[in-house]
């Protein structure tokens, strides 16, 4: 198992969920026991596809079953079962509520916090988080279950790391509303991280949403479910980037920025404040604007529209 793309489930055979799910098992019956995304799927993991444009990430999964509708077409290279069902999206959420835990709060110090760590009054922490050497905890930062925080951290007033991702199935079937999409994952923070008042980085859906070594990120930002960033990214106030998005090492990203999600941010990319950020960007690209541009271009029509004004 993948921690970085999964997490541990009660055992159970695929069979056993597709009779659970009113499915239909397609291929061996395997044990499962864990949840994974596609690309990070392993002997016993389960995953789901419930969007065509990850056909190729399925082709390629090495997980031992796939939730997958009753037409979809099994590509060439999986070998593993097809659990059918009418929507494979609120059946992901009915194999991922199986794995959630009850939350656990801690009334003292927890073990896991290093003894040179500094705690304000009003942190609220679990049981079950790490805190590493030196880190200095501001009043009001709450980490969530699984959390671990690196070495040499500063985390502001107000931080909450590990909070539920924003994931819900649409209203289907008999459901009149949206259904929650458990979470089952946690957030990890490398060493020699700041993160700024009010930031929000939430927990994965599975596996780890990651914060980088060296990253320092401003004021009122909001990293979503299984966001990757990459080592000493540097993050400006009121950013908002959407679930599943990786950046790489030393982006740097302006104020008031909105990175859509499942995008790929290149090594050294710049993003302009204000910003609006809808397909995946190589490495070294400089963009500006909404939507964003490459930023000698934004300039040009920047000055274009002047002139035609003047």
């Amino acid at each position: 198992m993948d921690p970085l793309g999964a997490s541990p489930l009660p055992p159970r055979r695929a069979s056993e969920w597709a009779a659970a799910l009113g499915g239909a098992l397609d291929g061996p019956d395997a044990e499962l026991h864990f949840a994974c995304t596609l690309d990070c799927g392993g002997t016993g993991g389960i995953s789901f596809i419930a969007n065509p444009s990850y056909r190729r990430a399925w082709a390629k999964s090495r997980a031992s079953a796939v939730l997958a509708s009753e037409s979809e077409s099994v590509p060439a290279g999986f070998a593993g079962s097809v659990v059918r069902v009418a929507n494979p999206y609120a059946a992901w959420a009915m194999i991922l509520a199986s794995g959630q835990k009850t939350l656990s709060w801690s009334s003292a110090r927890p073990a896991g916090v290093d003894p040179s760590a500094v705690l304000h009054p009003g942190v609220q922490l679990a049981e079950d988080v790490v805190v590493g050497a030196r880190t200095v905890l501001y009043p009001g930062v709450v980490l969530y279950p699984g959390t671990a925080v690196g070495s040499d951290c500063i985390l502001h007033a107000n931080v909450v790391l590990g909070a539920d991702g924003f994931g819900f199935v649409p209203p289907h079937g008999a459901a009149a509303g949206w259904t929650k999409i458990p979470h089952l994952g946690r957030v990890r923070v490398g060493n020699g991280v700041e993160l700024g008042a009010g930031t929000c980085v939430d927990r994965a859906v599975v596996g780890e949403t990651v914060v980088g070594d060296g990253c320092k990120i401003d004021n009122l930002c909001q990293i979503g479910h299984n966001v990757r960033l990459g080592a000493h990214c540097v993050i400006a106030g009121q950013v908002g980037i959407a679930g599943s998005t990786v950046l790489e090492d030393y982006v740097v990203v302006g104020g008031q920025t909105g990175i859509a999600g499942h995008l790929h941010i290149g090594r050294g990319a710049r993003i302009g404040g204000q910003s609006g950020v809808a397909k995946s960007l190589p490495p070294g690209a400089e963009v500006l604007g909404s939507p964003a541009v490459d930023a000698r271009e934004f300039r040009r029509l920047f000055a274009a529209q002047k002139s035609a004004k003047g």
